[in-house]
C-alpha cells in the first residue's frame, strides 16, 4: 500500500489551522491587544514549526522508519501550509468581512506602539511621523496585507522546512 505524505500531513494541518482558527477567534473574543503581543507570536510561530517537525517525524514513522528530502519538505509543508492558510482565512474574515474596525481599532493600537518604541530608541521625529504616516496609508490587518503576509510566512516556512526536511531525513541502507 503506498503512503501519501501529503494526505497524512493535511490532515495534520487541518489539526493545526483548528488550533489557530481559535486562537483568533479567542483572542478576538477576550482582547484585541493580544494579536499584537510579540510573545505570543513567537509562542504560535515555535508551534508552527513543532507542527512541521511533527509532521515530518509522523511521515517518517508511517513510511518504515525512512524519509528522503523530498517527502520531508513536502510533509513539513503540507501540514504547515495547510495550517498557516486556515489562520489567515480566518483572520481575512475576522478583519476584512465581520468586524473592520476591529482592524482599524488594532492599527491605532499598532501605530501608538511603534510611537512609543520609536520615541524610546531617540528617533528623529521626522522618522516617527513617516512611520505613522505608513502604517496609517497601508494598515497591516488589510486584505492585501493579510494576503501578502501569509505569502512571506510560508516562504520563511519554507526555509525551515528545507533545514528540518535536511536534519530528520533517514535513507534506508538496504535501498541505498
Amino acid at each position: 500500500m503506498e503512503i501519501d505524505v501529503k494526505k497524512i500531513s493535511a490532515d495534520l494541518g487541518v489539526k493545526l489551522g483548528l488550533l489557530l482558527f481559535l486562537s483568533n477567534a479567542v483572542f478576538y473574543i477576550i482582547d484585541l491587544e493580544l494579536f499584537l503581543n510579540w510573545k505570543i507570536s513567537i509562542i504560535f510561530f515555535v508551534i508552527v514549526i513543532g507542527s512541521g517537525i511533527y509532521s515530518i517525524l509522523n511521515s517518517r514513522k508511517k513510511l518504515g522508519g525512512y524519509i528522503n528530502w523530498s517527502d520531508g519538505f513536502i510533509s513539513y509543508m503540507a501540514c504547515v501550509a495547510v495550517g498557516m492558510l486556515i489562520a489567515a482565512l480566518t483572520q481575512i474574515f475576522i478583519f476584512v468581512i465581520l468586524d473592520p474596525g476591529a482592524a482599524e481599532r488594532l492599527n491605532e493600537m499598532s501605530m501608538i506602539m511603534v510611537k512609543e518604541m520609536y520615541t524610546g530608541m531617540n528617533l528623529p521625529e521626522e522618522v516617527i511621523q513617516q512611520a505613522l504616516i505608513e502604517l496609517e496609508k497601508n494598515p497591516q490587518l488589510s486584505l492585501s496585507n493579510l494576503s501578502l503576509s501569509l505569502a512571506v510566512g510560508l516562504g520563511i516556512q519554507a526555509i525551515f522546512g528545507a533545514i528540518n526536511a535536511l536534519i530528520f531525513k533517514r535513507s534506508n541502507p538496504e535501498i541505498a
